[in-house]
């Protein structure tokens, strides 16, 4: 049987390296949204950046909803 101060420790890690994780989760899916948006502004030739902002707000709104979906998973396991 592990010491009890030692299994909150290994806890607390595990969350910080879940929520870590989704830190670079949110980074990746805004990123590569913003990137496709600046991509398709430079082939379509626009003469402002529509299809940047467009795409960038919409990766916003998915990380926000896998974060949120993330987060409820890890405050709220099945048993």
């Amino acid at each position: 049987m592990e010491d009890p101060e030692r299994e909150i420790k290994r806890k607390q890690v595990n969350s910080y390296a879940r929520y870590t994780g989704l830190f670079f989760q949110m980074f990746v899916i805004i990123g590569v949204f913003a990137f496709a948006g600046s991509w398709l502004d430079e082939n379509q030739s626009t003469k402002q950046p529509y299809y940047t902002a467009a795409l960038a707000l919409i990766g916003v709104v998915i990380a926000i909803y896998q974060v949120l979906k993330e987060v409820n998973q890890l405050n709220n396991p099945k048993s």
